[in-house]
């Protein structure tokens, strides 16, 4: 079946109203050149009837319009143009409000992405200016350390002057500090695994300071472990095993059971006896979740 076109007569009378005449549509659809040509002139409604006959324009009884019909039909259409107009004006302003809106929310948004910016790049600058100091105090650490430890080695190898050179000679070459051929061993230190979605936003905790604790994996950075100070307890006063101060942040792994061997290893390294309340709590915790198959 092939599709109906709606003629256009059809739609002219549903956009002006079944129950209007043909006068008041005719006045309508000429309304600006009506209003124009009139100004404030008085209308001659008897001519008017005149010429509305002459171009078979009838009442809604189809019928001549007399001048008092065609004086309240040019009436009601002044009104309906006046309030077509008003609401065009209020669908104007509320679209014009609505965007302003949407501006305005654009904006907010712009600049709470900006604060937010700010404040991470504040917080990598104030993490990197930390890690910086703590490289700082090692590398004087590790030089006064290795100080100390020639000047003993100077002072357990002097001799009097008086010894005989020959008993240098005789030195077993075991005790040689030095290997000819030795190739050091490299040790590549792991680092931060990626962070996304909003563990982006999470910012890292202060750096660890203090020395390298035992047990703990010799290609594992310092960085991997909480702060000292860190608080070690979650918002129900419960032990956060993931944030203990002194072991490994689970937020520096990719990999949750690495993470638990290199606290487990940690933990066997002191002694029961002297284990504290949250690791000797932590340690069957991992046991459990690490199950029989490991052999730390």
């Amino acid at each position: 079946m092939s599709t109906l076109v709606v003629p256009d007569a059809l739609l002219t009378e549903m956009a002006n109203g079944w129950f209007h005449s043909d006068v008041f549509i005719w006045m309508k659809s000429n309304h600006d050149t009506l209003a124009q040509a009139l100004g404030k002139k008085r209308i001659s409604w008897n001519r008017m009837c005149i010429w509305l006959g002459q171009f078979g324009l009838t009442d809604r009884h189809g019928k001549t319009p007399t001048p008092e019909t065609a004086r309240q039909t040019w009436y009601r259409v002044r009104k309906a143009v006046l309030r077509e107009k008003a609401e065009r004006e209020a669908a104007h302003l509320e679209a014009l409000h609505l965007a302003a809106e949407r501006e305005s929310e654009k904006a907010a948004i712009q600049a709470e992405i900006r604060q937010r910016r700010e404040a991470e790049a504040a917080e990598k600058a104030a993490l990197r200016d930390k890690m910086e100091q703590v490289g700082r105090d090692v590398a004087r650490r590790v030089q006064a350390q290795t100080e100390d430890q020639t000047i003993a080695r100077v002072g357990d190898h002097e001799q009097p002057a008086s010894a005989d050179v020959a008993s240098e000679e005789n030195v077993p070459q075991e005790q040689a500090r030095v290997r000819i051929g030795e190739v050091a061993r490299v040790v590549r230190m792991r680092t931060q695994a990626p962070r996304y979605g909003r563990d982006r936003d999470i910012p890292l905790p202060p750096p660890y300071v203090g020395p390298r604790p035992a047990g703990m994996p010799e290609d594992l950075p310092l960085e991997a472990l909480m702060p000292l100070d860190a608080p070690g307890i979650d918002d129900k006063g419960m032990y956060d095993f993931k944030q203990l101060p002194g072991m490994p942040r689970r937020s520096f792994y990719d990999n949750e059971r690495v993470w638990m061997m290199d606290c487990m290893a940690l933990i066997k390294a002191i002694p029961p006896a002297e284990r504290p309340p949250a690791l000797r709590a932590m340690g069957p915790w991992l046991a459990t979740r690490l199950g029989p198959s490991y052999r730390g």
